[in-house]
């Protein structure tokens, strides 16, 4: 079996050329058109002078076309670096200068904004070639490098995480078996692909032929006329798409939702009370919780039925991935210990493209083999922390840069978020820490309360009084309307830190 993005394409579009790839709207695109227009997109990028190995930036978003530009990369044997046309000036500037791309190509109607100018542009319509054969010499080797994805850039600037031909075909098949992904499957993505969760899925459209559905909005409303129109099977999401679909103005309560046997959430934990809704609103779908960095395509993942038993694991490692967790020192953790989630195994990252420092500090030779073992392929550490229960279950407990000491005790903010999060009187919250010359970190939380007005807010204050150790409860409240959003949905920290250092007279518990 060809172990590149494209040959493996080439075979699905080749089993299957009149079955649909992509569904949007009243659209459907077949394989065997998806292939004509990525092999007419590859020699236009030769026409327009790129060489296998470079870079083309894709600026994009969820449309046919796009889908065909990437495998006109691939068939070209370039490196896409995808970029969501949402993507500000300054994330445009710092891809530019990390890749040095020698394309950037995006559609007509969605020109990037400047920050580019040094890169040669073209919207994807003016790259119309010929549909050629693949050009010889074109197929790449598993270890070369077949995309990069951006981080969010969330702690400095975003980096570029590199993937390779092998890592992500023996990733979307290992994560297509496990799922139990059928060729007649209909996957619904209401994610950008330009990032890796929504790219996942669209690896599992081109490389196992599962349909893809592209709603016309990733909102409640265009997911639910997704679900209606084009009933699919499979629906990929995330906890703050759970909980838009659960909470505020939504039609998911008044929609058809008996065709969707598979859900599967990844991104962080899903709050209980809309897991319980979850489960409730679809009890015919099995529910795969997953977890995964950009850096690896995914880590570990809860199988059905452990779901309803353990709903606030995220599982064991996938197969071909040993998750541990490491003290600070490197050695291994003790059941129900606190520490480093450490992913051993397949699937991994090649690096950040030109940072070998940062590269170096996440990827590191593996500290648990044996002495005088032979070496082995490096481990990531991720970052995330967590523990192991004495089942083996994996449960997330924040990331490194939500840790905090109040009082001198040492807390995590994603535990205190999910004790919160149980009351039922916030429909969105987040909580971080400030630092504070007597407690160390002030803990701050910012939520949408249920109640609207004040008395929500006093609600909630007097809940978290009562209720969270003397460690736990925050000492400031900030009530919104609305919590700030990164591009891929996910709370936005940084935002709300920068809120909390310009509202030094909030009101004190």
């Amino acid at each position: 079996m060809s172990a590149d993005l494209y040959g493996l394409f080439e075979r699905t579009a080749q089993a299957r050329p009149a079955h649909a790839a992509l569904l949007r709207g009243g659209e459907a695109v077949s394989f065997a058109a998806l292939q004509q227009q990525s092999l007419a997109l590859a020699d236009g990028l030769r026409q327009a002078g790129v060489q296998p190995g470079e870079r083309v930036i894709v600026w994009t978003e969820n449309a046919p076309e796009t889908a065909a530009l990437l495998l006109g990369c691939w068939a070209r044997g370039a490196v896409p670096v995808l970029m969501d046309h949402t993507e500000p000036r300054a994330h445009l500037e710092n891809a530019v200068r990390r890749v040095a791309p020698v394309l950037l190509v995006h559609p007509g109607h969605s020109p990037p904004p400047a920050g580019a100018d040094a890169v040669p542009m073209r919207p994807v319509e003016a790259l119309a070639g010929a549909p050629n054969a693949r050009p010889a010499g074109a197929a790449r080797l598993p270890t070369d490098p077949a995309s990069i994805v951006f981080t969010s850039g969330s702690t400095g600037d975003p980096k570029g995480v590199t993937q390779s031909h092998g890592s992500l075909v023996r990733g979307c098949l290992t994560v297509g078996r496990y799922l139990g992904l059928r060729a007649e499957d209909r996957l619904l993505c209401p994610i950008p692909w330009a990032f890796d969760y929504g790219y996942g899925q669209l690896l599992s459209t081109c490389l196992l032929g599962v349909t893809q559905v592209i709603p016309d909005a990733f909102n409640p409303f265009g997911i639910c006329s997704a679900i209606a129109a084009h009933r699919p099977s499979v629906l990929a999401g995330l906890p703050s798409l759970f909980t838009y679909l659960f909470r505020g103005v939504s039609p998911l309560r008044s929609t058809d939702l008996s065709s969707i046997r598979v859900l599967t959430n990844t991104g962080g934990t899903i709050p209980g009370p809309v897991l319980a809704e979850l489960f409730a609103a679809f009890p015919q779908a099995e529910v795969y919780l997953n977890y995964g960095l950009t850096e690896s395509y995914r880590t570990a993942y809860l199988p059905p039925a452990l779901a309803r038993a353990h709903p606030t694991s995220i599982g064991a490692g996938i197969p071909g991935v040993d998750v541990v967790l490491l003290r600070e020192d490197d050695t291994r953790c003790a059941v129900g210990e606190e520490g480093q989630i450490v992913h051993r195994g397949d699937y991994l990252f090649s690096g950040y493209w030109g940072d070998p420092e940062a590269t170096a500090r996440a990827l590191r030779p593996d500290p648990l083999l044996p002495a005088g073992a032979p070496p082995r392929h490096p481990v990531l550490y991720t970052g995330d922390y967590g523990v192991i229960d004495e089942r083996g279950l994996l449960y997330f407990r924040g990331r490194r840069d939500h840790q905090l000491k109040s009082m001198g005790v040492r807390v995590n903010a994603a535990e205190i978020e999910a004790l919160i999060h149980a009351s039922g009187l916030a429909t969105e919250l987040a909580v971080l820490g400030v630092p504070h010359d007597l407690l160390g970190h002030e803990i701050w939380c910012f939520a949408v309360p249920s109640s609207a007005g004040a008395d929500g807010l006093r609600a909630l204050r007097a809940w978290c009084h009562a209720q969270l150790s003397p460690y736990q409860q925050p000492r400031r409240f900030e009530g919104l309307a609305a919590l700030p959003k990164t591009r891929t949905n996910k709370i936005d920290y940084p935002e709300l830190r920068r809120l909390a250092a310009a509202r030094p007279s909030a009101s004190v518990v």
